[in-house]
This record gives C-alpha cells, structure tokens and sequence, in this order.
C-alpha cells in the first residue's frame, strides 16, 4: 500500500514540475451533464461509455454503448461536438421528424443500421446508431420501428 502511495506522489510531483516548466500546457475541465435513456426496446444487459480525448481543443465525443449480448442487437448514443465550426445535421435522404421538444430530427435507414440525427440545445450533433452483430448482419426481424428511436430521443431531451 505504501508503494502505491509512493508511486502516486512521485508520478504527482513529475506531473506538476512539468506544468510548471512548460506554460503552454494547459489543463482544463471538460464538463457536460447528459441525459441517459432507460426505456429501451429491447432487453440491455451490457452498458459501457466512450469518451473520445484525442483533440479535445477540437473535438468533444461521447458515446454510449447499451447492448443485449445475446441477440447482439446494439445502440450506440453519440453526442459530438466540433468546438470551432458546430457540426450541422446532413439530411440528404433523410426522413424528417419533429420530437417533442419541436427540434427536428433525420430518420436513415440501411440494410445493417437505422440511425436518428438531430442537434441539441448546448450544441452537440446527437445521434442513436442501432444495429446488430457488430453491424456486420441485416437487420431482418430485428428491426426497430421509427417511433422506438423517437421515444429513445424524446427522452434525453
């Protein structure tokens, strides 16, 4: 125990000296507060988050993996943010929907995938990616009807 304490310390003092010796290096906080949904349309046994660091003066990312590991059927919640030019919703061949906040939000659909787009209020590009087998397989029988990705949306609003 006292060898962790130490190594901490130590790694702590290399941390600061280095900050003080080089001014241009600057910590800060990133911090946002995001709604989760909880409601899903199928049976979630595997959760886990991804936070995306390697630009953060660039590019803020998020992502929110909920998984049933058994059909394999996955949804992927992904909030970005392009710091110096906002990212806009391309919705080239996109169906449009209103949820109910009045925000509009853009329905695509694929053979592997259907996905939701729309942009929140503190400026973020959010985004539902559901699909299933590590998006490797068709959808079939497993596919999710728009209003099942609207009421996820509606909820993290």
């Amino acid at each position: 125990m006292k060898i962790k304490l130490l190594i901490l310390l130590c790694s702590a003092f290399v941390f600061l000296n280095a900050c003080n010796q080089n001014p241009e290096l600057k910590v800060e906080t990133i911090r946002y507060e995001f709604k989760e949904p909880t409601q899903f349309p199928f049976e979630v046994n595997d959760v886990s988050t991804n936070i995306d660091l390697e630009a953060p003066d660039f590019l803020h990312q998020f992502i929110f993996h909920y998984r049933n590991i058994e059909t394999t059927q996955q949804i992927n919640y992904i909030l970005s943010k392009v710091l110096e030019k906002p990212e806009k919703v391309s919705n080239d061949n996109m169906t449009e929907y209103k949820l109910e906040n009045g925000v509009l939000a853009f329905y695509e659909e694929g053979e592997t995938s259907q996905s939701l787009w729309w942009e929140t209020e503190d400026g973020f590009l959010a985004r539902y990616i559901y699909f299933i087998n590590g998006n490797t397989t068709e959808l079939g029988e497993y596919k999710l009807e728009i209003d099942e990705l609207i009421k996820l949306a509606n909820e993290v609003q």
